[in-house]
């Protein structure tokens, strides 16, 4: 706040206000974390220089309405706190030479023992960031894993987060750990759905969107929401993922970020599906502007788009709205694209078998089949999921009822029974 003496209690509300761990407050405003230390263990007897005070106003200056109104919130209840005392007879039960400017000066040093057992933390920042690299390690490794193993490497890290966060933190711990929960719960409806577990995998969607909102990253909350959109796509109703990707993008909107241009994609494609080509057409648009906007590093981490990852969902809104040739443009160079990481398995399987869709929609539907064959064939068992099967499955509905007996169908359908019944 602009004109206040800033003392280590107005700091504590000003990181509070940030939702930081302490290192991470101080090199943000610009201070040493040691010096920050001090000032909040000094309380109202902080001795804060000039040139410290002017970056806090600065770093105060730079808050958005929310974190305004958390740092108001915190001065209210530290001026609350303080008349509790008074209003509670403590100076009734100290001695008289303490009852004039020596009763504030106890109420200082008691309002610091409040301060402490509010801030009193069950968890070390150095445990927190362990566990935040643990969490971006499931994320780098996930798309290159079966979801089999990734769920047996995040339980483990879901069930030591809910442990910590059950029991009361900090403002700043408590939201790194709430993102944690987010992005943990993600990875397990994701690995959920791929594996079939509709049911199971929408909970968890619910379970991420709720520790998501808890945080104040808007990012994830839209990534949670286009990420969830894949359900309905895949297994349910393609209205909820135009729902879902709408919602996601209206968080964040006109925002270029990995969450909003994976939503308008998302939207595309089920827009074609659905028949909306105006729709799907804007969308895309939308999709491409928003991909263009991007970071350029090339990532296959698990919920970062790029380039690469729009061509696999072009694939399918192209292939859907029956734009055949430029679909199998799209598609080759994909895989092209694809081949510089052998590791990502499940895209390009996807990306072939809407190519198979089209093969089967255009009249070629012994190519399309045999081609849904062998990419089953060639998937690592881990990787056999349902979702890839619900794939196959859509060669099989796209081809004209005439076609439908083939024996290159029927190999095909044989294929995907006892894959099913396997699973």
């Amino acid at each position: 706040m602009i004109g206040v003496t800033w003392t280590g209690f107005e700091v504590a509300c000003l990181q509070d206000a940030m939702l930081l761990g302490t290192d991470e407050f101080g090199h943000r405003i610009g201070c040493s974390p040691r010096s920050v230390r001090l000032w909040l263990s000094q309380g109202p007897h902080a001795r804060i220089s000039p040139s410290s005070k002017r970056l806090l106003e600065e770093a105060y200056t730079k808050l958005d309405d929310a974190g305004k109104q958390r740092f108001e919130k915190a001065l209210y209840q530290q001026t609350r706190d303080n008349n509790a005392l008074l209003d509670s007879g403590v100076a009734q039960v100290l001695p008289a030479r303490q009852r004039s400017e020596g009763l504030l000066s106890e109420l200082d040093s008691l309002r610091m023992a409040v301060d402490q057992t509010l801030t009193r933390c069950s968890v070390t920042p150095a445990r927190v960031e362990l566990i935040g690299e643990r969490v971006a390690e499931r994320v780098r490794t996930y798309t290159t894993i079966p979801p089999s193993t990734a769920l047996a490497a995040i339980a483990p890290d879901l069930l030591e987060v809910q442990a910590i966060a059950a029991e009361r933190q900090p403002a700043a711990i408590q939201a790194r750990l709430s993102e944690a929960s987010a992005v943990l719960s993600l990875l397990t409806a994701d690995a959920l759905m791929k594996l079939g577990q509709i049911q199971r995998a929408n909970y968890w969607y619910g379970t991420a969107r709720l520790a998501a909102d808890d945080s104040p990253n808007f990012e994830l909350r839209a990534g949670v929401r286009a990420q969830h959109a894949m359900l309905p796509y895949y297994y349910g109703d393609l209205a909820d993922t135009v729902t879902l990707a709408r919602s996601a993008q209206e968080l964040l909107p006109d925002i270029a970020c990995d969450a909003t241009a994976l939503a308008a994609a998302a939207e595309a494609r089920a827009l074609a599906r659905l028949g909306d080509d105006h729709g799907a057409e804007k969308a895309m648009a939308k999709a491409q502007t928003l991909t263009d906007g991007l970071d350029s590093a090339p990532s296959d981490e698990a919920f970062r788009f790029s380039s690469k990852r729009l061509l696999l969902y072009l694939s399918g809104t192209l292939t859907y709205m029956g734009r055949l040739a430029r679909a199998r443009r799209v598609q080759d160079e994909a895989l092209r694209l694809y081949k510089s990481t052998p590791a990502v398995i499940i895209d390009p399987a996807l990306i072939q078998l809407d190519a198979a869709v089209g093969y089967a929609m255009d009249r070629s539907a012994e190519e399309g089949c045999q081609l849904a064959v062998t990419v089953l064939d060639s998937l690592p068992p881990g990787h056999r999921t349902r979702l890839v099967i619900a794939r196959a499955t859509d060669v099989l509905e796209a081809l004209p009822a005439r076609r439908a007996e083939l024996p290159a169908a029927g190999a095909l359908r044989e294929l995907v029974t006892a894959q099913s019944e396997a699973q």
